[in-house]
């Protein structure tokens, strides 16, 4: 029954009931939720639903944020979740949703049609602009991950650097940025962190060290140069800028 309670909780009775009944057939598809204006799309048989779950049942972004930010990069957006999530609680941001597969990209897109502040892009976080190739298509919807490829070639996707994403957004601070990038993190933090990191005002990441060793040590190299706060929330590390405020 408490999955019935939070799916009421989160979208009133009528819709609350049907996503339950859905939840409980295991067909999902189209969840109304008419408390947002909106509907969401869960495909049955994946990972979604437990996507769904860690942003709005365990609520894992649900911290205090002293702040009102104005640009939200969402790393590994996956199928839209987290930047529903944001886009509701400060509908006053720009949100850019990155995420590297094609069909979770898709429904990225679907999921996000109501909210025009949040841009969807089929690309993957690095270090540098490029080109990537996802390893493993036959991994689950939330665990694909990216290495880096020589050239553009049928099966690649652009990379894309967070200082890109910086200069392309024309502001002078990343005031969250969201990584669950599934160990492309360590190469994010390895090489040119320095002309982001020190502007990013607070940084969620989950680090996959089980699936690529280093992540986190390159991570705390990198943040070591700079004056962060650190906490954690369930499997992210929350890092504050208190030189930004």
């Amino acid at each position: 029954m408490s999955r019935l309670k939070n799916m009421t909780r989160t979208l009133g009775l009528a819709d609350g009931l049907a996503f339950w009944w859905k939840a409980k057939q295991k067909s999902f598809g189209e969840i109304r939720a008419s408390r947002w204006n909106t509907s969401f799309c869960l495909r049955p048989g994946t990972t979604d639903y437990d996507t769904y779950e860690h942003v709005f049942v365990l609520k894992e972004y649900d911290f205090p944020i002293p702040f009102e930010p104005k640009l939200i990069v969402d790393g590994g957006a996956n199928i839209g979740m987290s930047a529903l999530y944001f886009a509701r609680r400060f509908p006053q941001a720009r949100i850019v949703s990155i995420e590297p597969d094609p069909a979770n990209c898709a429904l990225l897109q679907h999921n996000t049609r109501d909210y025009p502040q949040v841009e969807s892009l089929q690309k993957g976080i690095w270090s540098k602009s490029g080109h990537l190739r996802i390893r493993d298509k036959m991994a689950d919807a939330n665990a694909f991950q990216v290495e880096w490829a020589a050239e553009a070639a049928a099966d690649t996707l652009e990379a894309i650097s967070l200082e890109e994403i910086l200069v392309r957004s024309g502001a002078d601070v990343l005031d969250i940025v969201k990584l669950d990038i599934e160990g492309a993190e360590k190469e994010v933090f390895r090489a040119g962190f320095e002309s982001w990191l020190p502007k990013t005002r607070l940084l969620i990441v989950e680090l996959h060290d089980r699936m690529v060793p280093g992540c986190s040590k390159s991570l705390f190299d990198a943040v070591s140069n700079y004056d962060f706060d650190c906490e954690t929330r369930w499997e992210n590390l929350i890092f504050y800028n208190k030189q930004l405020g």
